[in-house]
């Protein structure tokens, strides 16, 4: 009897675990925010964040269910009573982080300011002193400062915001452009010739599911160059999105095209060369449908090759970080960003102290293990929105955005010492880095700002090391 009773459970734990193995994910929408979100007249959730967000499920076989709120004011609750996992779209800014981690950017929109047709201020410095509506808990708030206005009228939500411009209680009101556009028909309101910030947004993750990142940012990737993302983007907003392949997502893509095309004209050339004697039609009809298996099978072995290819691109061959490749990509691109939205953020360049020395007593072995170890102490004291970078032997860059220069210096002090005491890799030695850290300035490019934040490092070298120098 007892054998028995030990057989069933052998034969029931496999399937227990089974039943246990996937969490259900508690995914946290807001009911009226439209065309991001909003229900159906069937009860379920609908929106281009819903169906973008299924699509990132479903490719990564998550298990998941809604929880549909009035309002984001529910949404942060949620998160902080962590009783909430997901949110399928929400603006990437600093403000949030203590709640949230982020994935890639999946798109973005403008905020604008908006005012009556015959209002007579012309841009946003003809508000001050003006009463100006903000949604309570939206980005608004922090774009609307208090240099600006001392009359800052906050609304639980848009509908009664646009009711109190249209009956003269405000005079101008601060909102994201898609949503003014999907829901705004009067032509009596209209938005400022020029907005005044781009927000980038993305899936937002509780920090406790931070292990969901990686794969919603591959599966993101994957839809882009699939062309599904560009698909669904368009069927909720009509146009173009903001958020594009990047340069090297599109070079995977041409190569990937060009090669399916050269594969696609060698079949021509056979059937035209070896097999003009296939004159039936259901011998033909056979060779094509072979011919497309081929062609199928190939075009999936070309996919893997290319997003190996595109890992190799841009990471470290021993750290497995970001590369010098991409660290000039993405300062240009960071650069771009201050000279058009005035975006600052902080240049910080380390190195550590006497590797060479390091190399040449414990062996490039024991050089590689610090640069390994080092590299993934720092990566998991550093944001998710932050960029790491190795960009020669022993010496990096972080690229800290959306970030103040105070909180920059903070951040470097912290990397320091984290170094000094945490680097345990070489028994009896302490390993140590001295840091360089300056901001973006107006007129600077890729080379002065690499020039300032260098000659700051080896200042930091030249008066003892392991500690960190600004500008």
């Amino acid at each position: 009897m007892e054998k028995l009773f030990l057989l069933l459970i052998i034969l029931i734990f496999p399937f227990f675990l089974s039943a246990n193995d996937k969490e259900i994910h508690k995914v946290a929408v807001v009911k009226n925010w439209e065309p991001y979100y909003f229900v159906n007249e069937n009860g379920k959730p609908e929106g281009y964040a819903i169906e973008l967000f299924e699509k990132v499920a479903k490719s990564i076989d998550l298990k998941y269910e809604y929880i549909i709120v009035d309002d984001f004011d529910e949404v942060f609750k949620l998160f902080e009573e962590k009783k909430a996992d997901i949110i399928p779209n929400i603006g990437i800014t600093q403000s949030r982080e203590n709640l949230f981690l982020f994935t890639q950017e999946t798109d973005s929109f403008f905020i604008n300011i908006y005012k009556k047709t015959n209002a007579t201020y012309k841009n946003i410095k003809d508000l001050k002193d003006k009463k100006i509506g903000v949604v309570k808990r939206n980005i608004c708030n922090k774009l609307i400062n208090k240099d600006l206005t001392n009359q800052k009228i906050y609304f639980k939500h848009f509908e009664d915001m646009l009711t109190a411009l249209k009956m003269d209680k405000i005079d101008a009101f601060c909102y994201p452009q898609p949503l003014i556009e999907h829901e705004l028909t009067s032509s009596l309101i209209v938005p400022f010739p020029r907005s005044i910030k781009e927000i980038k947004r993305g899936i937002g993750v509780s920090k406790a599911q931070f292990h969901l990142l990686p794969k919603f940012n591959e599966a993101i990737t994957q839809l882009k160059l699939d062309g599904e993302y560009k698909k669904i983007y368009e069927k909720w907003f009509g146009k173009k999105s903001f958020i594009q392949l990047s340069k090297s997502e599109t070079i995977f893509l041409i190569i990937t095209f060009f090669g399916v095309s050269l594969t696609t004209l060698i079949v021509i050339f056979y059937f035209l060369s070896k097999k003009r004697w296939l004159i039936t039609k259901d011998i033909l009809q056979e060779e094509i449908k072979n011919k497309t298996n081929i062609l199928k099978i190939q075009n999936q072995r070309l996919k893997t090759i290319h997003r190996k290819l595109k890992e190799r691109t841009y990471k470290d061959g021993l750290t497995n970080i970001y590369n010098r490749k991409f660290f000039n990509e993405k300062l240009n691109e960071l650069l771009s960003l201050y000279k058009r939205y005035e975006d600052k953020f902080s240049f910080l360049i380390f190195d550590i102290d006497d590797f060479k020395a390091i190399n040449d007593t414990y062996g490039h072995a024991a050089g590689d293990k610090v640069l390994i170890d080092l590299t993934s102490l720092v990566s998991s004291h550093i944001r998710a929105n932050d960029y790491f970078f190795r960009v020669g032997g022993e010496e990096f860059v972080v690229l800290l955005s959306q970030t103040s220069f105070q909180e920059a210096q903070e951040v470097a002090q912290k990397i320091r010492i984290i170094i000094e005491k945490e680097l345990n890799c070489i028994k009896n030695r302490k390993v140590t880095v001295s840091i360089g850290l300056t901001e973006v300035n107006e007129g600077d490019d890729i080379e002065t700002i690499y020039k300032r934040a260098d000659s700051l490092l080896y200042k930091a070298k030249n008066r003892g090391k392991n500690r960190v120098v600004i500008k």
